[in-house]
């Protein structure tokens, strides 16, 4: 729409006005003391964006914004259409709708600022002012009053809060306090972080000496696994004795300074390590885009037990886990499922068995009893078909087989089978016979009972079913067989942190190639080149971004520092 505005200025010699025209087109013609509105009116008692004028079918209309309101035709009104010789009174502001005789393209209407403010606003700022005088003191005597306030707000009353505050106790402890206990919050420089906020004003759990920074020893009596972070003794560049734990850990600054994430803070020795120690085993990196291959830590000899790191993805030769089980993943995690005892097919998941813990980081153990039991069973004697042997421990699978056919032999409820073995075909003792009383009965009973035990375990429910799982190992001291000592690794990797929690969306298998896996030696680890398919360095614009920090700490547990 276009509208002409005629500005009506001054009145002149001869009666009339001195005028200033002004053409504006636009969608909608706004009124107000904003800068964004087409039609800007300087008196403060005009609202930002007062009116609105807008056309409609050849008609004008004016529209009030929020609770404001304007005169048409004497009229109080929020919203009216407009004609020709309407007169409307917007504050101090007087506006005409003209008769277009000229014939102009929109409409007309003229515009006066007839009620100014004048000598109104400066005879209110002279009321307004107060003198020092009228409030009952000169400008020296409220200065020294402020001046004393201050002091005692802050420095006597936080001092007074500080000495006056027990010393030692739970810091946590929310018994009765004095008035006076939190006044050396003004003294506070920022806000705490998130993982010191439970103190509160309890400003001497950390401060423990005034105008004193805090020492080491404070940070170590709850964070008493932080140790250095390379061995000093073989590199002693990385040693932080002597180190301030403030000189990095920066607090009163929110989350943002207490610990550094920056990629920086590694790569300042990491970037050149083999210059700066020659020593290392490390290799060089800049970022995870170019991180070296991952090097798993993996059991070497069980006895004694010692560990070895290996290249997960081309080393010279192939990792292997020697956990002394056996098992195939490939096989449990067929497309159709596996044979369930019932007849039924299941259809397993990895999630089935493997389950990570609350915080995600670590997978629960596996275990016979929770995973392995629905479809493999212990069950040796038809007998006595809710009796399964022990799984944990050996010795106690076979003391537990043997005292089961003793209290067949005992009880004398054993039935033989048709097919009776020879060395235990003297022994028979059927149901509804007299109980063995006897000391002659007894001990032909228990030898009975040993040699089925021994015939049990040496065959397909003992040895047999021991090994289809584990590997059977023969023990010189009973000159028996025993089951080789099992390692399951509860840490692949033991110098990094990884969290499965924000991976849950993937399936397992993306990063764990189980389904092609025959062996329980595979070491079924992600490569390198397998996270940075999505991992990038801190300044990725394509990838999740993941600084040194989002998997590895920099004080070791190992290396302890003394108090």
């Amino acid at each position: 729409m276009k509208v002409i505005i005629k500005h009506l200025l001054k009145k002149t010699r001869s009666g009339g006005y001195a005028q200033r025209d002004e053409v504006i087109e636009a969608p909608s013609i706004r009124f107000g003391r904003g800068t964004e509105c087409e039609v800007h009116l300087t008196d403060p008692r005009v609202l930002l964006f007062h009116l609105e004028i807008t056309e409609r079918s050849g008609e004008f209309y004016l529209t009030s914004q929020g609770d404001s309101d304007f005169q048409i035709n004497g009229q109080i009104s929020t919203k009216a259409s407009i004609k020709s010789g309407d007169k409307i009174h917007l504050g101090p502001y007087d506006i005409e709708v003209l008769d277009n005789k000229e014939k102009y393209d929109g409409v007309v209407f003229t515009l006066e600022h007839s009620r100014p403010l004048g000598d109104e606003l400066a005879a209110l700022k002279e009321r307004s002012n107060t003198k020092f005088t009228s409030l009952g003191l000169s400008v020296r005597g409220w200065a020294w009053l402020l001046s004393i306030t201050i002091i005692t707000i802050g420095i006597l009353a936080p001092l007074t809060a500080y000495i006056t505050k027990p010393k030692g106790g739970d810091p946590l402890d929310d018994g009765k306090r004095s008035l006076l206990a939190g006044a050396d919050q003004i003294w506070v420089s920022g806000p705490h972080s998130s993982v010191h906020a439970h103190f509160g004003d309890r400003c001497e759990t950390c401060h423990t000496n005034a105008f004193r920074q805090v020492i080491n020893e404070v940070c170590s009596d709850c964070h008493n696994d932080s140790g250095h972070h390379a061995d000093p003794s073989v590199f002693p560049n990385a040693s932080l004795d002597g180190q301030q734990c403030q000189n990095c850990h920066k607090e009163h600054t929110g989350d943002e300074g207490l610990l550094i994430t920056t990629e920086r803070f590694c790569t300042n020795c990491h970037d050149d390590l083999l210059d700066v120690a020659d020593n290392s085993k490390l290799k060089n990196v800049s970022n995870f885009d170019e991180h070296p291959q991952f090097y798993a830590t993996l059991i070497k000899t069980h006895q004694p037990e010692t560990f070895e790191r290996v290249v997960i993805d081309g080393g010279k030769s192939k990792p292997i886990d020697r956990s002394n089980l056996k098992f195939s993943h490939k096989k449990h995690l067929k497309k159709h499922g596996v044979r369930h005892p019932d007849g039924t097919r299941t259809v397993l998941q990895c999630g089935f068995c493997h389950k990570p813990e609350t915080g995600g980081v670590a997978l629960r153990p596996i275990s016979f009893e929770k995973h392995c039991s629905n479809c493999h069973d212990l069950r040796f004697e038809a007998q006595a078909p809710n009796r399964q042997m022990p799984h944990k421990n050996l010795s106690q699978a076979k003391d537990y087989v043997e005292g089961t056919y003793a209290e067949f032999a005992l009880r004398g409820n054993w039935v033989e089978p048709e097919t009776a073995i020879d060395n235990i075909s003297s022994f028979r003792k059927l149901i509804g016979e007299e109980p063995i009383v006897t000391k002659e009965q007894k001990k032909a009973a228990l030898e009975w009972a040993k040699s089925k035990a021994e015939e049990v375990l040496q065959g397909k429910f003992g040895r047999k079913l021991c090994g289809e799982c584990h590997e059977i190992v023969d023990n010189q001291k009973t000159n028996d067989w025993d089951i080789a000592p099992v390692f399951i690794p509860t840490k692949w990797l033991p110098k990094s942190y990884f969290n499965h929690r924000p991976h849950r969306d993937r399936e397992c298998t993306t990063c764990h190639n189980a389904k092609k896996s025959e062996e329980a030696t595979d070491v079924l680890l992600p490569s390198v080149e397998t996270c940075q398919e999505c991992h990038g360095g801190e300044y990725t614009t394509t990838k999740v971004r993941s600084t040194c920090t989002e998997c590895h700490s920099f004080h070791r547990e190992d290396l302890m520092m003394p108090k």
